[in-house]
């Protein structure tokens, strides 16, 4: 990677040819002088426009690089994965440039190899070393996600300790200790321990109502023809529902919200047809489950139901069998899943399922599969089945076991759905980014039929930017083309890393202007809420560069594979 272009923002001299002294204000303000690589600096970072100080990087020590430091797996916090809380005098002992500690926010990192990285200079930041460096942080740059930036560097908590050791006291007699108290003022005293105090250096918010549990509520309707199962539980809250037929009369139904599963065991009145039709409202919340009755009738109840909250462990796993291994590019096969027992599974935007098999009759192997929309599979996918696209490795032992097509495969684990996407953080944003890279791209075509599809608060932008190594690696390249035509809210841009002389689109690899491009409010592609799902190195680099774009963290959504 070539060096960033290097600056210029020296002050004009004043006559004599002397510089104007810094002020103590500009000097203290040089110890942040920016996290961000040195050609994201342009701008001035005070509001008088006093200039910000650059170092020219050495050679393998932009920010890219350090993204690539910290995903190769170097224990850069020292510590060997072990958090523990850090004393001020303890802080204060790693004050060389051999062995730098700093403290921001009530946090402790070891900045020791970051030096070298740091646009500002090593002498700068040696300033804010040993100590708690907070004020001077927050008197620049209160705005860096600087937990993304360091977050490999993390060492633990700061504690402010007080020891107060206690000494003898003079007691003469018994009735003395009983009325002098131990901390009156003649009466000075150590005690023999430590006190550990924990900062609070940001107030902890009252828990959001958004998090109130959300427990379904149960009501039904019917025809003469069919019955309705209606479960209506919150807007945006994502449900995914599963179905099991149990009998003509036996239905179990579960509903997950978020991370909890509610169990529905339905004892019908009288008989009704499999499977049912289902209906989920994502922006209402309302689920809805057709059945046919088996002999048309008005009924006068329903029948029974029993409900309870039930764990992972007892929801435990479905088994599959693959009925379709269709290979549609040199290494990629849409998979078809069908399961072995009766069963409808509904599932939320942005879950993946945990698949797991014996392989080559020795041990299990596991690994995540995000289902993708019928729509954009290559082959049919009957509604109870799971549309999977799966990428083979020669080194991974799931992938060339799902994809062997002599024989598919059978008795596949599959796990309930499983994720942490909230799609109710897209609720009041119109403009909406979605970073994809590989096989990451398959919680990403969830994402964007529902955005085009929203009534409310209707979507306005939604760039699409995809990243492969060569054009052959494009999935869903024919279907996402269609969609973009049909509707011009969405643009898709493929750029590649390993391109052949024919490709005309974009080359490279996610970078500093790409984040720039997103992120600024005077450009025509600006944001307000990104979704990035790839590689860990591309989820890492991607989080990296928005951040230090300045793009707000509670507004940017990581997939973890």
């Amino acid at each position: 990677m070539s060096e960033s272009p290097k600056i210029n923002l020296t002050l004009p001299e004043r006559k004599g040819g002397r510089s104007p002294s810094p002020s103590p204000t500009q000097k203290r303000k040089n110890i942040f002088s920016n996290l961000l690589p040195q050609n994201l600096a342009t701008s001035s970072g005070s509001a008088t426009g006093n200039p910000r100080n650059k170092t020219a990087l050495k050679p393998g020590h932009s920010l890219m690089d350090w993204i690539r430091l910290g995903s190769s797996g170097c224990d850069l916090a020292g510590t060997k994965g072990v958090v523990a809380p850090v004393s001020h005098a303890e802080l204060a002992k790693h004050c060389k440039r051999s062995d730098a500690w700093i403290a921001i926010r009530g946090k402790v990192y070891n900045v020791t190899q970051y030096l070298d990285f740091h646009p500002g200079g090593v002498d700068e930041l040696m300033r804010g070393v040993g100590k708690d460096a907070t004020k001077l942080f927050e008197e620049v740059h209160a705005w860096v996600n600087y937990e993304q930036l360091l977050a490999k560097c993390y060492i633990g908590p700061l504690r402010n300790v007080a020891t107060v050791n206690l000494e003898s006291l003079d007691i003469t007699s018994s009735a003395q200790s009983k009325t002098q108290s131990p901390t009156s003022a003649n009466g000075g005293f150590r005690l023999p321990f430590s006190i550990s105090l924990t900062p609070s250096p940001t107030p902890t918010a009252p828990p959001s109502p958004d998090r109130v549990e959300i427990i379904p509520r149960f009501d039904w309707i019917q025809k003469t023809s069919d019955l309705t199962i209606i479960f209506y539980t919150k807007s945006l809250c994502n449900p995914g529902v599963t179905v099991e037929y149990m009998s003509d009369q036996e239905i179990e139904i579960r509903v997950l919200i978020e991370r909890t599963t509610h169990l529905f065991q339905l004892k019908f009145a009288h008989e009704v047809r499999w499977p049912c039709a289902a209906r989920i409202a994502l922006e209402s919340g309302k689920v809805e489950l057709v059945f046919g009755k088996a002999q048309p009738a008005l009924w006068t109840s329903f029948g029974t139901m029993d409900r309870k909250r039930v764990t992972d462990v007892e929801v435990g796993v479905r088994e599959f069998d693959a009925i379709t291994c269709h290979q549609f590019n040199h290494d990629s096969y849409a998979v078809v899943l069908r399961p072995k027992r009766r069963l409808l599974q509904f599932h939320p935007i942005g879950y993946h399922v945990s698949i797991t098999a014996r392989v080559n009759g020795g041990g299990e192997a596991t690994r995540s599969y995000t289902p993708v929309p019928e729509s954009h599979l290559p082959v049919p996918c009957p509604v109870s089945c799971i549309a999977l696209l799966v990428k083979s490795y020669a080194s991974g032992m799931l992938s060339r076991h799902v994809t062997q097509q002599k024989s598919l495969v059978s008795g596949l684990k599959v796990s309930q759905p499983r994720g942490g996407f909230i799609l109710n953080g897209l609720r009041g944003h119109s403009r909406v980014a979605l970073l994809a890279a590989g096989s990451g791209i398959t919680p990403i075509l969830g994402i964007v039929d529902y955005l085009l599809e929203r009534s409310n608060n209707r979507i306005e932008l939604l760039k699409l930017l995809y990243f492969n190594k060569r054009e052959e690696d494009i999935w869903c390249r024919e279907k996402l083309t269609t969609i973009a035509e049909k509707d011009k809210r969405l643009s898709v841009r493929h750029v590649l890393s390993d391109a052949d002389a024919s490709w005309s689109g974009d080359r490279g690899r996610i970078s500093e202007d790409i984040a720039m491009d997103l992120v600024s409010r005077t450009s025509p592609n600006s944001i307000t809420f990104c979704c990035v799902c790839g590689p860990p190195g591309f989820n890492d680099a991607a989080a990296a560069l928005l951040a230090n774009a300045g793009f707000p963290a509670a507004d940017l959504h990581v997939f973890q594979g």
